[in-house]
């Protein structure tokens, strides 16, 4: 595994948006119940069914969440990135994962454990609260990134892909994940998202260098990404 930078607890965990609702003098109680981990690419970090450890924050890298078909290929239901949880189903339903977990990069994973977590929340109902507000906030989250897999074609989910991801001021997006598994996040052949990328720069509205993409025609790309 290829040396990451360090990172804090704390610093992770205000990047979450899960928890955005919490305040800062609640952080210390929760990261104490934390653990940072690391993988490396390719690195398995839970199976399907397996029995919840917690809920893991991305402080570095990407995880891919996906099924395993009776074909035996892989559907990728969503790709965490720095800033993202997974695993809070299983931790708040007494249940398995779900679904497998794997490392697309390597990675350096916040884990807040199972049994220390709801034993602080039992202990701070008013910490209860605040965390179903930001349940709320993500749950929002995801319905519009479940809205955008079923209600728009392809060109209109990786158009509005790429205007989630790109700076503010340069307009520059980086892909940090390799490009097969965007595609299989965008729920598109590998070969397809080549060739959208392709029409995309034809039609002037990005620029593409290796993982680097420079939108150049944001109303145009905005358009394509409102059509349902």
């Amino acid at each position: 595994m290829r040396n990451i930078p360090e990172l804090s607890i704390p610093q992770v965990l205000r990047s979450c948006g899960f928890l955005a609702a919490i305040g800062e003098e609640v952080l210390p109680q929760i990261a104490r119940t934390a653990a940072i981990e690391r993988y490396s690419r390719g690195d398995l970090i839970f199976p399907e069914g397996a029995q919840c450890r917690g809920m893991y924050i991305v402080g570095k890298g990407a995880v891919k969440i996906y099924k395993i078909g009776p074909d035996g290929r892989e559907h990728v239901i969503h790709v965490a990135e720095p800033g993202d949880c997974f695993g809070e189903a299983a931790l708040f339903l007494g249940q398995g994962y779900p679904a497998y977990a794997s490392a697309v990069k390597d990675s350096v994973l916040v884990l807040l454990r199972k049994a220390p977590l709801l034993e602080l929340l039992e202990r701070e109902p008013e910490l209860c609260f605040k965390l179903l507000g930001s349940m709320s906030m993500w749950t929002h989250r995801l319905v519009t990134k479940l809205e955008l897999l079923t209600l728009r074609d392809a060109s209109s989910r990786l158009a509005s892909y790429l205007l989630s991801k790109a700076e503010p001021v340069s307009g520059r997006v980086t892909l940090n994940i390799p490009k097969q598994t965007l595609a299989a996040q965008l729920d598109v052949a590998s070969e397809t998202l080549s060739r959208m990328l392709n029409r995309f720069e034809a039609q002037a509205m990005i620029e593409v260098n290796g993982r680097q993409i420079a939108i150049t025609d944001r109303r145009s790309l905005q358009e394509l990404a409102d059509m349902e």
